[in-house]
């Protein structure tokens, strides 16, 4: 995750401060690297922003560093280890994948060979964050005030307070409008999608020329890998921009907790919609529990789930050559008023579902489900 932000600008350093404390959704590992943040003068659009951002990543080698940090380079002798990959491997597999991968020919090995296939779907998220000027806001504050001041003074009995008090609970789009006020500010992020190119053409040639291990130093392999920083590649898969919904105030207890809950929640919001829109950025979740018909699955509100939403559910399946392929086996949607609110913030705020756990799920069509199958949302 990166985030572009405009120096210079009010606030600025809360947001900054903020942003490089925020870590990857749940269901992706963190791959951050050293480089959080992006900052800019003024603000292009459209196209030149899109084209921008990739030119600097492009000069930042940013796709070379990616690859780094997947082999552990050794910054003082530019050597490469497995150990990322084989973790990775085995952290991505349920509980049930290793019981099934401990009982074929290959055992463990397939899992760690897992990993390696992880690396292809490494994605780099660029956020371009915007934000209102809270002095600005602040000043508007003061004029509804001011404004409900105004009115509550004609309610009979010349009780202010009184009257700001039916006032806000007679007009509730005032009372949104407060509410939104005192929440300090709102964000609008554009989000850039990137994905790591990774095939087997890159992967031989990043083995045969490049890798070598700390038993082995290969001087000619250092520079090598030094000079080709071209050779790896991030492809655009796509955008999306949203503004911040309003903030519920409860359970906020400083400046700090609006920020973060502010823009995780604005950041989740458009990584959901990444999602929708593109295939190859959906994020799988297993089922942990069937109980009857309803199946527990371990993600909610964060990841986009509503009444409407439908899923596939996959079994994982494995070929003679030990190449792992998915099978759809049925289709499940979230029972209402089970839906489990896992945001930012939400148990603090006391919000509805948020300490479910879980949520769960109604089987639409399909035969047996059991736990360690797959879960994918369909568009």
């Amino acid at each position: 995750m990166l985030s572009v932000l405009h120096d210079g600008t009010s606030m600025y350093q809360n947001i900054f401060s903020t942003v490089i404390r925020m870590t990857p959704p749940d269901r992706y590992n963190d791959h951050n690297l050293s480089l959080r943040v992006i900052n800019t003068y003024g603000k292009p659009k459209g196209e030149e922003q899109q084209q921008q951002i990739t030119n600097f990543l492009t000069s930042n080698k940013i796709a070379q560093r990616l690859v780094s940090k997947w082999f552990d380079r050794d910054k003082a002798d530019g050597s490469f280890d497995m150990d990322l990959v084989r973790e990775r491997g085995n952290y991505n597999a349920s509980v049930e994948d290793v019981a099934i991968a401990l009982r074929t020919t290959r055992g463990k090995a397939m899992l760690e060979d897992a990993g390696e296939q992880l690396i292809g779907n490494t994605f780099v998220i660029v956020n371009d964050i915007s934000y209102v000027n809270k002095q600005a806001k602040a000043d508007i504050f003061g004029a509804v005030f001011e404004g409900i001041s105004l009115v509550s003074s004609a309610v009979p009995g010349g009780n202010a307070a009184s009257g700001i008090a039916k006032l806000v609970n007679s007009t509730s789009s005032l009372g949104n409008s407060i509410s939104s006020l005192v929440a300090g500010f709102t964000v609008h992020v554009k989000s850039y999608l990137y994905r790591l190119v990774w095939n087997d053409e890159i992967a031989n040639t990043f083995y045969t020329q490049y890798y070598y291990d700390s038993s082995n130093p290969d001087a000619a392999k250092k520079r090598a890998y030094n000079m080709a920083g071209k050779q790896f590649e991030l492809e655009y898969v796509g955008s999306y921009e949203a503004t911040s919904s309003k903030t519920v105030l409860k359970g906020l207890k400083n400046d700090n907790d609006v920020f973060m809950k502010v823009l995780t929640r604005a950041l989740d919001e458009n990584i959901v919609q990444l999602q929708k829109q593109h295939d190859v950025f959906k994020v799988t979740a297993p089922v942990f529990k069937v109980d009857n018909d309803a199946l527990c699955v371990h993600i909610g509100l964060k990841e986009g789930v509503s009444p409407s939403s439908r899923y596939e559910v996959l079994e994982r399946v494995e070929d003679e050559e030990g190449r792992i392929s998915y099978q759809r086996k049925g289709v499940i949607r979230a029972a209402k008023d089970k839906i489990w609110d896992n945001r930012c913030m939400a148990v603090e705020e006391e919000a509805e579902g948020a300490n479910l756990g879980f949520t769960v799920f109604e089987k639409v069509s399909g035969g047996d489900i059991y736990p360690g199958m797959l879960i994918r949302e369909l568009r």
